[in-house]
């Protein structure tokens, strides 16, 4: 980097005034796309860097909340890695003069509104960003998270969109997809006719149902062959696993079992063994933490969709981050995250990610 560079050399170069350079390197209205880029391509050329540690200096400290679901408990399966991914964005934002404040809910809605409420009440006309994984997509979320939105507040949401609240942007993986993926992991292991035992997940959260019905519709689509029975008892996973070994001992047409979340993998499996029909009943695994990489190492599972939850954490926070910060919007309102198949043979390859 050039740290001798100004703005006034490349308004000097270009023949432009420094109001002009200054738009055009910080994203503000008030001149051309192609000015614009003329502007930019210049600075590049010079070698210019805009001094964000300075710029921190001047202006007064940015307060970002974020509020994610607990990381503790059943949290440890997938929300875990969203809370690592921020930390790890940490001591960069405060070098730029940016507070990160933390806030956990207990992953039901009306706990996360009740946090809502609280980040909104004690940082009144003081916070700049918030970062969130909405429980719900119902019109109460709607409303809190507009509520911070009409405020001024830049929000970037994880996992649940809820289009039209104000959001900058929400950072997910294709959650449709992700559900086809796993009905076209099925598909290609020459299961024979039968039932898909599956967990599908909370029925309010968006990222759940959309997996569930991709899962469904690239079933449908090849035949139906194999057709899904769902279970919906997300938030008490003894059920989950109580309803699992009721149908494994009173039905002999279980092929195969698919979990939409991280969190529901660990009843399926385990009835599974405790049924003694791991290894014979075809398993696919949701996400990355040490029970899933065993069960993947044992023949329970034979893969796991890695949902990336991780990188979402970190894409979102520097999203937001350089919003406030860099005043680069994000390339789109809807950003995916890639998603990954582990089998046993890569299962090495994503050793830093089990925890």
């Amino acid at each position: 980097m050039n740290s001798e560079v100004t703005l006034k050399d490349i308004a000097a170069e270009l023949h432009v005034s420094m109001t002009t350079v200054h738009r055009a390197i910080h994203n503000k209205d008030g001149i051309s796309q192609s000015m614009r880029l003329t502007v930019l391509e210049k600075a590049k050329e010079l070698g210019y860097t805009t001094n964000y540690v300075a710029s921190s200096l001047k202006r007064h400290t940015m307060k970002v909340a974020v509020v994610l679901s607990s990381e503790e408990g059943s949290g440890r399966y997938y929300h875990r890695q969203f809370w690592n991914a921020v930390r790890s964005c940490e001591a960069e934002a405060n070098s730029l003069n940016v507070h990160v404040l933390y806030y956990a809910f207990d992953e039901t809605p009306e706990s996360q509104l009740a946090v809502l409420d609280k980040v909104f009440t004690e940082n009144y006309g003081n916070l700049d960003g918030l970062l969130i994984m909405p429980a719900e997509y119902d019109e109460p979320m709607r409303r809190a998270i507009e509520r911070f939105t009409y405020s001024g507040v830049s929000v970037v949401l994880l996992d649940n969109d809820i289009p039209g609240c104000g959001r900058i942007c929400c950072v997910a993986p294709h959650n449709t997809l992700t559900g086809r993926l796993g009905g076209e992991l099925l598909t290609s292991m020459n299961l024979p006719e039968g039932k898909v035992l599956v967990a599908g997940g909370c029925e309010t959260s968006a990222s759940h149902v959309h997996n569930l019905r991709g899962f469904q519709a690239y079933l449908s689509e090849q035949g139906g062959r194999l057709q899904p029975l769902v279970i919906h008892k997300y938030y008490d996973l003894s059920e989950t696993y109580r309803e699992a070994v009721e149908i494994l001992k009173s039905r002999d047409d279980i092929v195969a079992f698919y979990p939409v979340t991280a969190r529901e993998t660990i009843p399926l499996a385990q009835a599974m063994i405790d049924c003694g029909l791991a290894g014979k009943i075809c398993g696919i695994g949701s996400d990355l933490y040490p029970e899933t990489a065993q069960f993947l190492k044992d023949g329970v599972i034979r893969a796991i969709i890695y949902k990336n939850a991780y990188d979402k954490g970190k894409r979102g926070f520097r999203l937001l981050f350089s919003h406030l910060v860099k005043k680069i919007n994000p390339p789109a309102e809807s950003v995916a995250v890639p998603i990954s198949i582990i089998m046993k043979n890569n299962l090495p390859f994503f050793a830093d990610r089990i925890e």
